[in-house]
């Protein structure tokens, strides 16, 4: 193991005081170009029109009112990563992308998060078009509990043309869940050429192979439409980086072995996307989309052993581990008409329909019913979780130039229909049976709500130096009521290379159907303040039953104002600085409240008394118990160097801070009081951490791409800034963690239309600092579920490319 640390001059140290020497620029901002194609390569990205947080038909990314980064597809596939969101925690630094493991499913559907906050106050979009959420709640111990994000991982890398990450809320103009920002997935459009890659892969430790195979290309649908298909499979095996097992009840069986399996899962995983369009006239152009997923995860649960009630000593004397095997499905599906008419009335007219399906499987046995019956199944099929939505949007702009402006007025308004639904599908009796079974059929169900919203947008560079941007949407949803919501943004350009830009907005989230119905029976390990040990829990909706009893009471949308302050500069012609700070306060946040343990004699006769009949130990149910504040500063930098030769030299430079804070706790509900339990609304852990210090403050990232010839070399270094894990159970088992440096490294050769590839990702092994013994599960889990760094170790890959014009 390789850690880094900044008192030695390491090659490391040096590659980062040469980046900081040369004042380089982000990840995130700069293409590699091809080395027949400097000069254009340079400038296409500030030159590139974004259509992410304007309805401008000539906004560039250089004259952006407000933060946003531009990915390429180039960007992605040199991140040497396999997954969606890995890449682009890589490539946007106040982009993170937390790595749980066996955390009831989050390490199946790992989400990003975007300046500190959950990973469900990012919308996500596909050009343009709202994507509905995933049917995974992350109910484990880890960066997003509680939250029910969009999976981005649904989306074929080989399918994207770009993407824009606007970092800055926008729910006055795409509504719910854009409080942190908007990313926007743009896909190929190109009715020719084409694109196949193969790839593959492992970590050093010998294990997590990967093999990626993907291709794209277009056809001509005579002169005025197109096709482009995308494929991309996968074949991952599972990584395992669990240490010995000192649990005592393991002592004269497994004791000192490894038997927990802790890691990344293993993935079979098929993606196809097809987009196409056709221009009848320039009145009326039809076009559509459709994705679609299939992923057949392998990922362990906590181990069971000899003497545990879940095990069944004539089957396993010695324990066993259970796998689960969740099938997880997605669906998107588009088609709209759009054109000009008459004198610059531009129209788009479309419909949207997406799914998600999270199918729950596992390899294990039932004890309760071998108890019963005299046999078990090896095989249980647990609940399966849907959602589905349905978006109609009317959307029309045109620019009016009135006299008294030097510049024309963009002006945009429309309406939205937004239906979602959410259905849960108990398994079969099996997985029902007995104290440790998982959800009954009392707790399935089919619900449904719909919003009707409107909303107008104006902008225009009031003169030839300051722009101004102004926006409102109203929402009306059946479950909860209305909202309004606004924002302004405006640029001043001092100089042409001087300017400054600002926002203020407000924003909101309402509160998903998941989370709203979501239930869940599973047993995991939690700290109700003995330290982590493993209970029964149950997750339960707001008007469960047994929720209500405990003080669950019907959710409210979150609230949010934001405020954003940059500067922009062009210190030398092709240099690109900017420096945004932000400060986003949130009202009636949603999440998880704490662990309430129902297993003590007042809360369990209680429950009893009023038909509840608790096979569980503990449970929990949403609420909106705290406000909190996120301040922050993004520092993003670009600079390419061309040399008498040819060569070229780009340098990225990306740094991020955030803070988040928990300014406000409604108090216990007064059940909990009168019952004697001993636990807060929201828990140590979440309220000082996962809600605040867990994520790291600071993230730094440096790019290196060298041009020369037929090679291209590429260097990324990261830096994760400190971080600190609260226990439940007081100080003593509070952990800070050091920072990590890692550097990956990468390397082309082009021949005529190849492109061979190899690259280390983590070079220097770096690894996670370990946990302290008392919070590791008797030795199990070495290392953090909330570290920002991989378990994995160092990744060796290689992959070839052919294209085709």
């Amino acid at each position: 193991m390789f850690a880094l640390v900044p008192r030695r001059r390491t090659p490391l140290f040096i590659a980062v005081s040469l980046a900081l020497a040369v004042s380089a620029g982000p990840v995130l901002a700069q293409d590699a170009p091809t080395a027949d194609k400097p000069e254009s390569a340079k400038a296409s990205q500030l030159d590139t029109v974004i259509v992410t947080g304007t309805r401008s038909t000539e906004r560039t990314v250089s004259s952006s009112l407000q933060p946003i980064d531009v990915i390429t597809p180039q960007q992605l596939q040199q991140s040497g990563a396999t997954q969606l969101t890995a890449a682009l925690a890589r490539l946007v630094p106040s982009l993170s992308f937390p790595q749980p493991t066996t955390i009831s499913g989050a390490e199946v559907a790992r989400p990003v998060t975007l300046r500190g906050l959950s990973p469900d106050q990012v919308l996500v979009l596909i050009d343009g078009k709202r994507q509905h959420s995933g049917a995974f709640l992350n109910l484990g111990g880890a960066i997003g509990r509680g939250s029910n994000p969009v999976d981005l991982n649904a989306i074929p890398i080989s399918a994207i043309e770009r993407i824009e990450v606007l970092r800055d809320g926008q729910s006055a103009r795409y509504g719910s869940d854009a409080i942190g920002g908007v990313i926007n997935v743009i896909l190929k459009k190109g009715g020719e050429g084409g694109q196949v890659t193969a790839k593959f892969g492992g970590y050093d430790a010998g294990d997590g192979l990967q093999r990626q195979l993907s291709a794209d290309t277009g056809f001509k649908l005579g002169e005025k439409g197109s096709i482009h298909v995308a494929i991309d499979t996968q074949n991952n095996d599972y990584t395992n980086r669990a240490g010995p097992d000192q649990t005592p009840a393991a002592k004269g069986t497994t004791y000192n072995q490894k038997v927990y399996r802790l890691g990344d899962p293993g993935v079979q995983s098929n993606k196809v996307s097809l987009v196409g369009q056709y221009e009848f006239s320039k009145a009326a152009e039809v076009y559509f989309e459709a994705l679609y997923r299939r992923d057949r995860d392998e990922t362990a649960s906590l181990y069971r052993h000899r003497g545990d009630s879940t095990n069944v000593v004539a089957i396993y004397p010695e324990g066993y581990l259970p796998v689960s095997i969740p099938i997880v499905s997605d669906t998107t599906l588009t088609a709209g008409l759009r054109g000009e008419l008459g004198d610059g009335w531009h129209y788009d007219v479309s419909a949207s329909h997406g799914s998600n399906e999270y199918d729950q499987r596992s390899q294990s046995i039932n004890a309760d019913w071998y108890k019963t019956y005299g046999y078990t199944p090896f095989f249980i099929q647990g609940a399966d979780y849907k959602t589905n939505q349905q978006v109609g949007n009317v959307d029309i702009s045109k620019e009016f130039s009135p006299s008294w402006l030097a510049n024309p007025v963009s002006v945009s308004f429309g309406v939205e229909y937004l239906r979602q639904a959410y259905k849960v599908t108990p398994g079969d009796a099996v997985s029902q049976y007995g104290p440790n079974g998982g959800i009954t059929g009392d707790l399935q169900g089919n619900w449904q709500r719909h919003d009707v919203s409107e909303y107008i947008d104006l902008e225009s560079n009031i003169t030839d130096r300051f722009a101004l941007s102004l926006a409102g949407r109203h929402e009306q949803y059946s479950d909860f009521g209305g909202t309004t919501s606004g924002s302004l943004s405006g640029r001043f350009d001092f100089t042409p290379r001087v300017a400054l830009r600002g926002s203020v907005g407000t924003g909101f989230r309402a509160p998903t159907l998941v989370q709203q119905h979501y239930a869940d029976i599973s047993q995991q390990l939690q700290d109700l303040g003995q330290g982590q040990v493993l209970v029964q829990s149950g997750t339960f909706p707001v008007d469960a039953q047994a929720a209500s009893l405990l003080g669950a009471e019907k959710l409210k949308p979150e609230k949010s104002r934001s405020a954003t302050l940059g500067l922009v500069l062009e210190p030398l012609t092709g240099w690109n600085v900017s420096v945004d700070a932000y400060w986003i306060k949130i009202t009636n946040r949603i999440n998880l409240s704490s662990n309430i343990p129902v297993n003590t004699p007042a809360v369990s006769t209680y429950l009893l008394a009023n038909g509840v009949d608790a096979n569980y130990q503990s449970i929990r149910y949403f609420t909106n118990a705290v406000d909190t504040r996120t301040r922050g500063l993004d520092f993003v930098s670009q600079y390419a160097f061309d040399f008498a030769n040819g060569d070229r030299l780009n340098t990225t430079v990306g740094w991020a801070y955030n803070e988040n804070e928990v300014t406000r706790v409604k108090p216990n509900p007064a059940i909990l009081d009168e019952l004697g339990v001993a636990v807060q609304r929201v828990e140590r852990r979440e309220r000082l951490g996962l809600l605040g210090d867990t994520n790291p403050r600071t993230k730094l990232d440096l790019g290196f791409d060298y041009l020369h010839g037929r090679w291209a070399g590429h260097a990324n270094v990261q830096r994760y800034g400190n971080y600190t894990v609260y226990s439940n159970s007081g100080v003593a088992l509070d952990q800070n963690f050091a920072h990590r440096w890692t550097l990956d490294l990468s390397a082309d050769y082009n021949l005529d239309n190849w492109t061979f590839s190899a690259g280390a990702d983590n070079a220097f092994n770096a690894r996670p600092e370990q946990v302290k013994y008392a919070n590791s599960t008797n030795g199990n889990f070495k290392y953090s579920l909330f570290s920002p760094l991989s378990w994995n170790g160092r990744y060796y890959y290689a992959s070839v490319t052919y294209r085709w014009k």
